[in-house]
């Protein structure tokens, strides 16, 4: 059996990613509970629209049908199409920032935003549906920190995959030296 990824277990975890990010919408009731004219930072999580994920997927899909990509490429791929939207939908939300909310800090990579405002402001944005969670403000660094690690992460078991990849094909190579040379003591044993 393949430990390879494939396409239904990338969709997953792209799934289940996107479902994490999201999950900052809990943190609504304290922002909302609190008076009309707190301006304490606040981390926005941006996402890119569904559509444009649903549109990247697709065309991702159709390539992998194609046999264009294999399933580790489609999902660096995905991955790397994710980061790109997710970037893009970061900083349109950054450029079109109001007077009543201030972006103080930008980290469009990771689609976060550490700003101040009034809570109507920053709820607003939530609204607008560009924001898809928010965080106190003293999470910015840590998400960042924890999707720095993610990527370490990434990138240290894609070395082992490759790795692990290249000695199989050596390893396969090997077996059929093997075979060649038995098959070469037996024409010269007869």
């Amino acid at each position: 059996m393949s430990n390879h990824p494939t396409r239904r277990g990338v969709l997953a975890l792209a799934g289940t990613a996107t479902a994490a990010s999201l999950a900052g919408c809990s943190q609504l009731d304290s922002l909302s509970q609190s008076g009309g004219g707190s301006n304490d930072a606040v981390t926005l999580a941006v996402t890119p629209a569904q559509a444009e994920l649903a549109a990247l997927e697709s065309e991702i899909r159709s390539e992998i049908e194609n046999e264009t990509l294999s399933e580790r490429e489609a999902a660096q791929e995905f991955r790397d199409g994710r980061a790109e939207l997710t970037a893009e939908a970061t900083t349109a939300v950054e450029e079109s920032a109001g007077s009543d909310l201030t972006i103080e800090e930008s980290a469009p990579e990771y689609g976060l935003l550490r700003a101040t405002g009034t809570d109507t402001a920053i709820m607003e944005t939530l609204r607008s549906g560009d924001v898809r969670g928010i965080y106190p403000g003293e999470q910015y660094d840590l998400i960042i920190q924890q999707r720095q690690q993610e990527e370490q992460r990434r990138a240290m078991l894609e070395e082992q995959q490759q790795a692990q990849d290249a000695d199989n094909a050596t390893g396969d190579a090997g077996t059929e030296n093997a075979t060649d040379d038995s098959g070469t003591e037996n024409e010269t044993d007869g």
